[in-house]
C-alpha cells in the first residue's frame, strides 16, 4: 500500500473502497434535501401563479384598458429579461441558496404593496420588483433540482410534479380569495406564501445540494461590484447558444411561456367577459394545472419511444394550439374546459423533458448559467408579447389577439421542427 515518487517510496494508509472519501457531487441526496427542494419549487411556482392570476383582475377593477393590461404583465419580465443570465452567474459563484434567499426576501414583503397601488406607473415598479425576485427564486429551485437530480434523475420528474402540485391550488385558491375577500387580503396572502417559501429555503441541506456547488472556502469575496452585471458573463451565457441543444431549448422554451403568458392575462380576461366568477376561471386554470401535473409524470414514458427533441416541440405545438384556438370555441364550457385541459397536458409533459435536453447539453458548473440563459429567453418573450397582445386587443378586438399571436407562435415552431428534422439540434450536433 504505497506509491513511488522521484526513487522516494511513500507509505499511504490502507484505504478500502467505503472507506474513500466521496465527492459532493457524488453524494447521494438526503430525504431532507428532496422534500426542501419539492417545496421550494412548489412554493416559488404557486406564488407567481397567484400574482398572475390577481393582477389582470386588478387591472379590469382599476379601468386599465388592453394596452395598459399589456405592458402592466409584461413589467414583471423586464428586468429578469435583463438580469436572468447574471443571476445564474451569482448562483454558480456564490451558491443558489444564498441567492434565493435574498429573492425570497422581496418576494414576501412586495406583494402586499399591490393593495394600495392605484397609480398605474407604481404598480409598473411594482411588476418589475417582484418579477426580478420570482424569476431569480425559480432559475435558483430548478437549479437545486436539476444538480439534486445528476445522481438521481426521478428527482427532476418529481420537482416538476410538485410544482405543478402549488399551480393547481393556486389559481382556485386565488379566485375564491378575489370573489369573497377584499383585494388586500388576496395579495395579503401571496405575501404569506413568500414566508413559507423563505422556510423551505432556509432548511436545504447547505451541505448536500446548492452551496455544495460551491465550497464555502473558495468563495470569492464579497464586492458590491459583483452585484452589478458584466459583460463578460454575458457573453459567456450567450456562447452557450453555439451548442445547438441549447439553441433549440431556448427558442423554443421561449415560445412554450408565450402559452402561459396568454393564460395568465387575457385568457382571465376573455372567460371574464363570457360571464364567469373569479372562482370559476380559477377553476379552468387549475384543471390545466391538474393536467400539467400528470403530463410532468407522462413524460419520461413518452421519451422511451420517441427522441426527446420531438416530444419537447409537439408537446409545446400542441399546447399553443389549444391555448391560442379558445376563441373558436365560444361559450361552450365543456369544450372550452377539454381545450385548456389539452394544453395543461402538453405543457406539463414539456417541462420535464425541457430540463433533461438542456441538463445534458451543459456541465455542471455552468447549469445555473443556462438556466439563466434560457429564463432571458422566456423573459424577452414575456416582455414583448404582452404588449403586443394588448395592442391588438386594443386596436383590433380580443379575438385577434389569439389568433394572430397563435399563428405567429405556430409559424416559429415550424421553423424548428425543420431544424430538427435536419439533425440540427441532436446533442451529437
Amino acid at each position: 500500500h504505497g506509491r513511488k515518487i522521484k526513487g522516494l517510496r511513500i507509505k499511504t494508509p490502507s484505504m478500502s473502497h467505503a472507506d474513500e472519501p466521496i465527492e459532493p457531487s457524488k453524494q447521494p441526496v438526503s430525504p431532507r434535501a428532496e422534500f426542501t427542494i419539492y417545496a421550494s419549487g412548489m412554493l416559488t411556482d404557486s406564488q407567481a401563479e397567484l400574482i398572475g392570476f390577481l393582477i389582470p383582475l386588478w387591472a379590469v377593477m382599476l379601468g386599465l384598458s388592453p394596452l395598459e393590461i399589456g405592458f402592466l404583465v409584461s413589467a414583471k419580465s423586464l428586468l429578469p429579461g435583463i438580469l436572468a443570465i447574471h443571476g445564474g452567474v451569482l448562483m454558480d459563484r456564490y451558491g443558489t441558496r444564498l441567492v434565493m434567499i435574498l429573492m425570497g426576501i422581496a418576494g414576501a414583503l412586495l406583494p402586499p404593496v399591490f393593495a394600495i397601488s392605484t397609480w398605474f406607473p407604481a404598480l409598473i415598479l411594482l411588476q418589475m420588483a417582484v418579477g426580478t425576485a420570482m424569476s431569480f427564486t425559480w432559475i435558483g429551485a430548478q437549479s437545486l433540482a436539476v444538480e439534486a437530480g445528476k445522481n438521481k434523475p426521478a428527482i427532476v420528474g418529481r420537482f416538476a410534479f410538485f410544482a405543478r402540485v402549488g399551480v393547481m391550488i393556486a389559481p382556485i385558491m386565488a379566485g375564491v380569495l378575489w370573489d369573497f375577500v377584499a383585494p388586500w387580503v388576496a395579495f395579503a396572502v401571496i405575501g404569506v406564501v413568500g414566508i413559507a417559501f423563505l422556510i423551505a429555503v432556509r432548511a436545504v441541506p447547505v451541505s448536500e445540494v446548492g452551496a455544495a456547488r460551491v465550497d464555502i472556502a473558495s468563495r470569492p469575496d464579497f464586492r458590491i461590484s459583483h452585484l452589478m452585471p458584466k459583460l463578460s458573463d454575458y457573453i459567456g451565457a450567450a456562447g452557450l447558444l453555439v451548442i445547438p441543444a441549447v439553441a433549440f431549448v431556448v427558442v423554443v422554451s421561449s415560445v412554450r411561456i408565450v402559452s402561459a403568458t396568454m393564460q395568465q392575462s387575457f385568457y382571465i380576461i376573455y372567460l371574464e367577459q363570457l360571464g364567469l366568477k373569479a372562482t370559476a376561471i380559477g377553476g379552468f386554470l387549475t384543471l390545466s394545472q391538474m393536467m400539467a401535473a400528470c403530463g410532468t409524470l407522462l413524460a419520461a414514458h413518452l421519451t422511451r419511444f420517441i427522441p426527446p427533441n420531438w416530444v419537447f416541440l409537439g408537446a409545446v405545438c400542441l399546447s399553443i394550439f389549444f391555448v391560442f384556438s379558445t376563441p373558436l370555441y365560444g361559450d361552450a364550457f365543456f369544450v372550452l374546459a377539454v381545450a385548456i385541459g389539452i394544453r395543461g397536458l402538453c405543457q406539463g409533459i414539456s417541462q420535464p423533458v425541457m430540463y433533461r435536453i438542456l441538463s445534458n447539453a451543459v456541465r455542471p458548473e455552468t447549469q445555473a448559467t443556462a438556466i439563466g440563459l434560457r429564463a432571458t429567453g422566456n423573459r424577452v418573450a414575456n416582455l414583448m408579447l404582452p404588449v403586443f397582445m394588448g395592442a391588438i386587443a386594443q386596436f383590433w378586438g380580443l379575438n385577434a389577439t389569439f389568433y394572430v399571436t397563435g399563428t405567429l407562435m405556430l409559424s416559429i415552431l415550424a421553423g424548428m421542427g425543420i431544424w430538427v428534422a435536419f439533425g440540427k439540434a441532436s446533442p451529437k450536433s
